[in-house]
């Protein structure tokens, strides 16, 4: 077990040191000048008094402040998205009439950017929380609902029948059968959703909101801080990263049925 857990860690992190080492060096050759690209060690000196600072720059000290904020707004933003996802997802792949009546609206709804949705979001939330709330919401919903939706319709009915066969009703069928045998497709959805949350609410921050890390990343572009922008768009990456994990960790959790007849522990 400690051997496959080092084993993948070592395995994950060939890209990013990859990564590191390029740039390290294009920073020693100056193959793209540092006004554009800063070096390595500019971006963790700016990470850290972003972090750390307690100077009177206009970045120093902000991070917590920051990711507390962004934080927050994606917590509620995809809690949203979740339960109505699966909610709606489950109605709509085991009652056929519902899904004929909701899946069309959705598939014409989910080709629109979250970027044309920030005009009404202005008019009906103003600047704030809510408007943010309600893009991260929007956006996250539709990987959540598409995928629960489908694996709940690709349960078979033989499994189906073993429930009725046994008395259940519907409300049974549906808690004992149907939604545990969707749960691989649905925590695909979840997994798409909860980056994608990370996505969002940098757009939204950048037009409709004056907190957070996607308002950092658009102060520092306006200020040429180039390291700032890196420096955010890795703690992006290391948020993103984190919250897969702790949705991984819960999938792991909730089916262990489903690794023990996986291909990748055959």
């Amino acid at each position: 077990m400690k051997s496959g857990l080092a084993r993948r860690l070592l395995l994950g992190a060939i890209l990013p040191i990859a990564l590191i080492a390029a740039w390290s060096l294009s920073s020693v050759f100056e193959l793209i000048p540092r006004t554009s690209l800063p070096s390595p060690w500019k971006v963790v000196e700016t990470f850290g008094t972003w972090i750390f600072g307690t100077g009177g720059g206009p970045y120093d000290g902000t991070w917590i402040e920051a990711v507390a904020a962004s934080g927050g707004r994606v917590l509620i933003g995809f809690s949203v998205a979740l339960v109505l996802g699966v909610v709606l997802g489950v109605l709509a792949g085991f009652f056929r009439p519902f899904g004929e009546i909701i899946d069309p609206f959705v598939q014409m709804l989910r080709p629109i950017p979250s970027t044309a949705w920030v005009p009404l979001t202005l008019v009906f939330f103003g600047f704030g929380f809510q408007g943010a709330v309600f893009l991260i919401a929007l956006g996250a919903f539709f990987p959540i609902f598409l995928n629960t939706m489908e694996g709940v319709r690709g349960v078979t009915g033989s499994l189906t029948r073993v429930g009725r066969m046994l008395g259940s009703s519907t409300f049974q069928l549906l808690r004992h059968f149907v939604v545990p045998a969707s749960l691989p497709s649905m925590f695909i959805g979840i997994r798409l959703s909860v980056g994608l949350s990370w996505v969002l609410v940098v757009v939204a921050e950048m037009l409709s909101v004056r907190a957070g890390i996607g308002y950092t990343l658009m102060d520092a572009y306006s200020m040429g801080r180039y390291d700032v922008i890196i420096s955010a768009m890795i703690t992006l990456g290391l948020l993103g990263f984190l919250s897969d994990r702790l949705v991984v960790i819960i999938q792991n959790s909730a089916l262990t049925w489903h690794r023990e007849t996986s291909i990748q522990d055959a």
